[in-house]
């Protein structure tokens, strides 16, 4: 993952529960892709999941995620790449980068 693409990725994140982004062209193809990678880790890793509802759509720090869902630094951030990653690839699935 190159950094525009990690980038791009956290911006979409960013961007997600503002209003009327989801209506957007470029919006509804990162919303499809957050939303596909949530169901995935639902179903696979549930504190994956529960790190992206934690960090990203109920806006918590880092330290209050890694508190609450017992991780460490290190795990917290490889988790934290994954997701980025796992977003990223369903992005590029659905045209977004």
């Amino acid at each position: 993952m190159t950094q525009q693409q990690r980038r791009a990725t956290r911006n979409a994140l960013a961007r997600y529960g503002q209003r009327g982004y989801r209506q957007t062209f470029e919006g509804r193809g990162w919303s499809l892709a957050i939303e596909q990678a949530l169901r995935y880790y639902d179903q696979t890793d549930p504190i994956r999941a529960q790190l992206l509802r934690m960090r990203y759509f109920e806006h918590r720090s880092i330290e209050d995620v890694m508190e609450q869902l017992n991780l460490s630094y290190s795990t917290y951030q490889k988790a934290h790449s994954d997701l980025l990653s796992t977003i990223a690839v369903y992005a590029a699935h659905n045209g977004q980068l």
